[in-house]
């Protein structure tokens, strides 16, 4: 037989050219060489990304106190919102110590709240504004929660805010002293200071709790009367305490979905319907847009038209618009005094911007059929509901801002949507290791 003729036996039998290319087994389920393109940047999930601001984020020792941090509650404020048991209460009012970081990111939850009921908006000390994003493949985002008011992953803020841990520095280093002082002193190069424990004859230094007020109008408090460089030494440890649970949560990593193995080459990890859903997720629905790159989010901030509607879900929520001011003026910023390596850029250019009223941060999809409910009020229970969303073109009201232009009716049929759902749940990924969803605080 001629190499020509050989050829074209091949084209007949196999329904695609040798142009498509024989690295590309997505060709035989009717994927075009330029759609089989745009599928290969979707996986693999690569290593996580180094942080330079954070010289403890990639240390095992870290990593470990983190996790002891995370499951830690003895610094948690006081409860100030009353709800049963059956609505996932976490105590009685007034209590103190009663819940961690795990409570609203509960490892055996796909790292998202399944406590609170309903979980639209979650509550610790007191009710959120948002909806508890999961802490799966953390370290690949560019900006932190849903607003993107961190461009650090230590940087947080629900240690000190009202709705989450509602505490102070100044207890979490006395929880630190008591607790893990020997861990801390073994990984911090700076020792803690004696004064903190409660018998030491000057430990009037450190007060049992305190925070700097939130306006210069208000009047001073314990943590104003302190030393400065007494508050410099809680600031630190504070610091340390937050990049110790980075360093844990950067472990919290999940790839090597039944997508990867499909695009690795495995033709039957993934059934006819996710394929079809897999393609309309490149071409007709046009996802891939803002769902883009290995964990499928462009790290960028849209407005979609998401109703400010549900049970606690505030009236007005101007996301991204918000959440730049104190970003900037931020000490635990990629820039800020605290970072481990001031000239990264990430806030090069960043300015407050009316366009960003209403806009939020695109959520990754791995793992996302089990880390419901979706989008930052937790309205949609399902991910079908997510979709038919996106099928509408978002709402027409209820949200700040202008909708993106991009938010337009896809006029996708009840099976093409069902298909889209089919592929969104071939990327959820390998679990993560057991001993990394353990409580590990100290009694």
């Amino acid at each position: 037989m001629s190499s020509r003729k050989g050829l074209l036996w091949v084209v007949l039998l196999t329904g695609f050219a040798p142009s498509c290319g024989a690295d590309d087994p997505g060709a035989l389920d009717g994927f075009t060489h330029e759609e089989w393109g745009k599928i290969r940047t979707l996986s693999p999930l690569p290593p996580v990304p180094p942080d330079p601001t954070n010289m403890y984020s990639d240390n095992p020792a870290a990593a470990t106190l983190g996790q002891r941090f995370f499951f830690e509650k003895s610094y948690a404020g006081a409860i100030t919102v009353i709800a049963d048991a059956a609505s996932g209460g976490l105590g009685n009012l007034g209590e103190t110590g009663k819940f961690s970081c795990a409570a609203c990111h509960n490892p055996t939850g796909s790292f998202c709240d399944n406590r609170s009921v309903p979980n639209s908006i979650s509550f610790a000390a007191n009710y959120h504004i948002r909806n508890t994003p999961s802490l799966f493949n953390l370290p690949y985002y560019k900006w932190y929660n849903w607003d993107g008011r961190w461009d650090t992953q230590w940087a947080r803020g629900d240690v000190e805010a009202k709705p989450s841990m509602a505490s102070d520095r100044l207890r979490v280093a006395h929880v630190v002293w008591n607790k893990y002082r020997a861990d801390y002193d073994a990984l911090f190069p700076v020792a803690l200071d004696p004064a903190l424990s409660p018998t030491a004859p000057d430990a009037a230094r450190f007060p049992p709790s305190g925070k700097p007020k939130a306006n210069p109008t208000d009047p001073d408090g314990p943590w104003e009367m302190m030393a400065p460089d007494d508050q410099a030494t809680v600031n630190l440890i504070l610091v340390n305490f937050l990049k110790a649970i980075d360093a844990y949560t950067r472990r919290i990593v999940s790839g090597n979905s039944p997508f990867d193995r499909y695009v690795a080459g495995d033709r039957k990890a993934i059934d006819p319907g996710a394929k079809r859903g897999l393609k309309l997720f490149i071409g007709k629905a046009n996802c891939i847009e803002c769902h883009n790159g290995p964990v499928f989010s462009d790290n960028q901030f849209h407005n979609l038209g998401v109703p400010q509607s549900g049970t606690h879900v505030p009236a007005v929520d101007v996301g991204r618009f918000a959440a730049v001011p104190p970003l900037l003026a931020s000490s635990l910023s990629s820039d800020g005094m605290y970072s481990d390596d001031k000239n990264t850029g990430r806030l090069a250019g960043l300015a407050q911007s009316d366009q960003d009223r209403g806009r939020f941060r695109t959520a990754q999809l791995r793992n996302i059929a089990i880390t419901g409910p979706y989008m930052h009020t937790g309205q949609y229970r399902t991910l079908s509901d997510v979709v038919w969303f996106y099928n509408w073109g978002g709402d027409y009201s209820g949200f700040a801002g202008t909708k993106d232009t991009t938010m337009r009716p896809l006029y996708m049929g009840a099976d093409e949507v069902a298909d889209v759902v089919l592929f969104l749940n071939t990327l959820t990924g390998q679990p993560v290791p057991m001993e990394l969803t353990m409580d590990t605080s100290a009694p």
